[in-house]
C-alpha cells in the first residue's frame, strides 16, 4: 500500500544553481512512496505532489544566507520530475530557513533515497484542547475558537502555526508518558514548550504556587524523554494574552508573542522562528507571561 511523507522543500538545483543573492522560500510537500519499500526513487511510481520522480541526486549541498547574515549549509536529496522544477530537501536533520542563496555542490550519479532520511511521515496530534464545549483534537481548532484557559476563562484563538518536521536534533519532541505529569494519554510537545508544574515542589524551590518549565528540562530518561527520529508535527495556538491551556488534561502554556523579541529566550526563540518564520509578524514587547519561568539548570530540581 502506498505511504504518504510530508516534508519542507526549496524549488532549486544544486546542480543547475540560480544566482547568488536569489531568493529562497521553503515550503511543504507530499511524498508518496507508491511501492511501499522504504525509499523514493526512479521508475517506481514514486511521486512528488503527484508528479513523478525522474531522478534523484542524494548528498547535494546547498549554502544559505539568512536574515541575520549567518550562512547554514544544508546536506541533503534533490528530485528532478517529469514535470516541473527540481526541489531540493535536507537529510541532515536541519529545518529549513528562508534565506537568499550562496552556493551549492552536486553529485552525479542518480540514486534513491530511504524516506526515514528526509521527511516525516504526516500525523495528526491528537492531542486533546478543553474548550467550553468540551475536549476537541487541536488539529480541529480555527481561529476564532473558544478555548478553556486556567486564569481569563474562555478565550478567542486569535492566530494558529502549524506544520510538519523532522523529528532531529534540538528539534525532537519531548514525549511524557501517561500518568508522568498527570495526563491521561501520552502527551508529545515541542522541547521548549513550558508546562505548568504546581504543588510541593514549585512551593519548596521556587517559592512559588505555580511555575512555567520547558518541557525538555523535564526530561528523565524513562517517563519523560526526547524521541528522534519520525514525524512530528508542531501546533502552536495564540491568544490575546499569554495563557495557561489545557492539552491531555495538562497545564500549559499558550505561543507567547515576547520570546522573538527576548534576547533571553534565544532557545525558544530558535525554536519557534526555525518552524514558523511568520512569527516575527506577532512579535510582542508588551505581553507578559502567565506565570514565572524555571530556566536551565533551576529546573533539575523538578526531575524525577
Amino acid at each position: 500500500m502506498p505511504t504518504s511523507f510530508e516534508d519542507q522543500f526549496f524549488t532549486v538545483d544544486p546542480g543547475a544553481p540560480p544566482p547568488a543573492g536569489t531568493q529562497l522560500v521553503f515550503q511543504r510537500v507530499e511524498f508518496i512512496d507508491e511501492n511501499d519499500d522504504g525509499n523514493i526513487g526512479t521508475n517506481t511510481g514514486d511521486t512528488f505532489n503527484g508528479v513523478n520522480v525522474t531522478n534523484v541526486w542524494e548528498n547535494d549541498t546547498l549554502t544559505v544566507e539568512l536574515p541575520s547574515g549567518a550562512q547554514v549549509t544544508y546536506t541533503g536529496v534533490t528530485f528532478y520530475l517529469s514535470s516541473g522544477s527540481p526541489v531540493f530537501t535536507p537529510t541532515d536533520g536541519q529545518v529549513l530557513q528562508n534565506g537568499t542563496f550562496v552556493s551549492s555542490t552536486f553529485v552525479t550519479q542518480s540514486t534513491q533515497t530511504p524516506v526515514g532520511s528526509f521527511g516525516p511521515t504526516c500525523f495528526t496530534p491528537g492531542t486533546l484542547i478543553e474548550t467550553p464545549s468540551g475536549a476537541r483534537p487541536i488539529e480541529d481548532l480555527r481561529i476564532g475558537d473558544l478555548v478553556e484557559t486556567l486564569d481569563h476563562g474562555p478565550q478567542p484563538i486569535r492566530y494558529i502555526v502549524d506544520g510538519c518536521f523532522r523529528a532531529a536534533n534540538e528539534f525532537a519532541p519531548i514525549r511524557f508518558e501517561v500518568g508522568s505529569i498527570g495526563n491521561d494519554l501520552p502527551l508529545v510537545v515541542s522541547p521548549q514548550h513550558r508546562m505548568l508544574i504546581s504543588g510541593w515542589k514549585a512551593e519548596l524551590f521556587y517559592e512559588q504556587a505555580s511555575v512555567l518549565v520547558a518541557a525538555k528540562h523535564l526530561v528523565n530518561g524513562h517517563s519523560v524523554r526526547q524521541v528522534f527520529g519520525g514525524p512530528v508535527r508542531y501546533i502552536h495556538l495564540l491568544f490575546d494574552r499569554h495563557e495557561i491551556i489545557f492539552g491531555q488534561g495538562v497545564p500549559s502554556e499558550s505561543y507567547f508573542p515576547g520570546h522573538a523579541c527576548d534576547a533571553l529566550e534565544s532557545a525558544t526563540n530558535h525554536e519557534l522562528l526555525s518552524f514558523f518564520p511568520e512569527l516575527l509578524d506577532y512579535a510582542d514587547t508588551t505581553q507578559t507571561t502567565a506565570r514565572s519561568i524555571v530556566r536551565g539548570k533551576e529546573a533539575v530540581l523538578l526531575v524525577n
